[in-house]
């Protein structure tokens, strides 16, 4: 019962069908995965599903991967979705984690800071159409361009926020649109064009070794040069 709530609420959030089966994610739960949901007043408002996943490079237990963290949009805004990231920090921490890991799409300036400023998150890598094109209500028609995430929990008492990073003469700064959620539904030639370039800039990031260091003050991601120790 707990699986089908949670699997109603996501697909509530991204108004699709069958976004993640009750059966897929019962058996994940089983074998060792994460699921939650909160209540405002007895009303389910958010839920989340994660996956158990092999260690990343240079760590030793395993990573939770977040599959779907989703708000109800009428709850949006409330501190309801960081309420939910630092208590799968806390579960991850209590089960043995070594890190927690996500996507989220680039060009949504709100995702970056609430993943990268408020939570703390930093990015490993970029991916091209990650999941290939959605046909959900909020990405219909969408290139699956992704960021993936990592949120340490081995060696760290709690997750911390991080400031947001001044760019340097030697820093390259990939801009992000003020709200390409409303940009898709009033101009999809220019949301698309958007895309196409940020997607540009960090191929060409990629090539040049260069790797995202956190977030400007006018919502930019910063990059420059890639330490080899993370892993991808």
């Amino acid at each position: 019962a707990d699986s089908a709530l949670i699997a109603e609420l996501l697909d509530n959030v991204w108004d699709v069908k069958s976004m993640v089966s009750p059966e897929i994610i019962t058996a994940s739960v089983h074998n060792g995965g994460y699921g939650s949901v909160i209540y405002i007043d007895s009303q389910p408002v958010g839920a989340a599903f994660a996956l158990v996943g092999r260690a990343l490079p240079g760590l030793n237990g395993p990573n939770l991967h977040s599959h779907a963290t989703g708000v109800l949009p009428e709850f949006v805004g409330k501190g309801i979705g960081e309420m939910i990231k630092r208590h799968q920090w806390d579960w991850a921490k209590e089960n043995g984690f070594d890190s927690i890991t996500w996507t989220f799409d680039p060009l949504v300036r709100r995702n970056a800071h609430f993943n990268l400023v408020k939570l703390g998150a930093r990015v490993l890598g970029y991916h091209q159409n990650f999941y290939g094109e959605l046909d959900d209500g909020i990405n219909a028609g969408e290139q699956s361009d992704r960021v993936l995430v990592r949120w340490d929990v081995v060696g760290v008492d709690a997750p911390l926020g991080k400031s947001f990073v001044e760019p340097t003469p030697n820093s390259m700064v990939i801009e992000t649109p003020a709200d390409i959620e409303q940009l898709r539904k009033t101009d999809r030639v220019q949301s698309d064009g958007w895309r196409a370039r940020q997607r540009a800039a960090f191929e060409s990031a990629e090539l040049n070794g260069l790797q995202v260091v956190g977030l400007s003050n006018d919502f930019s991601y910063v990059l420059e040069v890639r330490d080899e120790t993370d892993g991808v």
